[in-house]
């Protein structure tokens, strides 16, 4: 084969994904398998944000025995001791995900005597910690060229230390180890033609929805009802959006889009935030919204049916 220069892989683009692992049931979050745009979060993941220059490392190991016999000075053959795929980046952004993921405990809102909320949250490192399970996405790209790992299950092996500087960002190290997932640690997707064999069709790529508030910066949930907008991309049927009821017991339908579009979903006044549920395929992606946050994020849903 003849060297070729345009089969050099970069990584100027990429992203880093989290959901809950999937559960033993088959219920909970759907793993990706299409490569993506490189652009959107896969659906039912939530985005780490920025990531440190450094990118993310990608680290697949197997420690091998030699198997030594008499009638030879070298092995005849290797057996396998060990097998581990390792992820290993550096956030730096600072929001409930990275905060959460990084000291293995979650923030709760401070209240007074009287079960109102102070404004303060309150994280609790626990002396007996226990080690969640997660799901993790790496996105990367050059130009049209896409990659994408996936792990199904995984869980934090190492942290590092947080630096507070004056001239630096604060920064979130993680390692992250595979764990096993029905014989497998997980699986890389690409429409890059890797086979050799000139290419084929566009990849068909995946259904998408986000959700926005486009009246964020002046909402007022105590006064007056707000907005949130649902857009969807890459459908192949139709989709329902739905709003979860106050009391969180189910959900009932806003509008069913037949086609990639959007719609308006009104939230009532006194809710400063709400879940909002899209179904598409038989499969549900839920987000978690707030009157004065500009993006809603996505979420397991609260109720798995209704």
């Amino acid at each position: 084969m003849a060297n070729d220069a345009q089969k050099i892989r970069f990584a100027p683009n990429g992203g880093l994904y989290l959901a809950p692992a999937p559960d033993a049931s088959g219920t909970g979050t759907v793993l990706p398998t299409a490569v993506g745009d490189g652009k959107t979060v896969p659906a039912g993941y939530q985005s780490f944000g920025y990531v440190d220059e450094g990118g993310v490392t990608i680290t697949p190991s197997i420690e091998t025995q030699p198997v030594n016999v008499w009638q030879s000075a070298v092995p005849v053959l290797y057996n396998v001791q060990s097998a581990s795929f390792q992820i290993k980046a550096t956030l730096v952004e600072t929001n409930q995900l990275t905060s959460e993921l990084f000291f293995g405990a979650p923030w709760v809102a401070v209240k007074d005597d009287a079960g109102n909320e102070t404004g303060t949250y309150r994280l609790d490192l626990s002396s007996t910690p226990e080690l969640k399970e997660v799901s993790l996405v790496v996105d990367w790209s050059q130009k049209g060229v896409l990659y994408r790992c996936v792990v199904p299950r995984a869980m934090i092996s190492d942290r590092g230390a947080i630096t507070l500087q004056r001239t630096e960002a604060q920064k979130y190290e993680l390692t992250i180890d595979a764990l096993d997932y029905n014989g497998n640690l997980g699986y890389v997707l690409t429409n890059d033609d890797i086979l050799g064999t000139g290419g084929g069709p566009s990849p068909v790529l995946p259904f998408a929805a986000a959700v926005t508030v486009p009246g964020y910066a002046t909402n007022d949930f105590s006064t007056a009802p707000w907005t949130a907008h649902v857009t969807t991309s890459n459908q192949t049927g139709s989709a329902s959006v739905s709003l979860l009821s106050p009391d969180g017991t189910a959900f009932s339908t806003v509008q069913t889009l037949t086609a990639d579009g959007g719609v308006d979903v009104t939230v009532p006044m006194g809710s400063e935030t709400a879940e909002i549920k899209v179904n598409h395929g038989g499969v549900d992606y839920c987000f978690s919204v707030a009157d004065n946050i500009q993006t809603g994020s996505s979420k397991t849903c609260s109720v798995p049916t209704g």
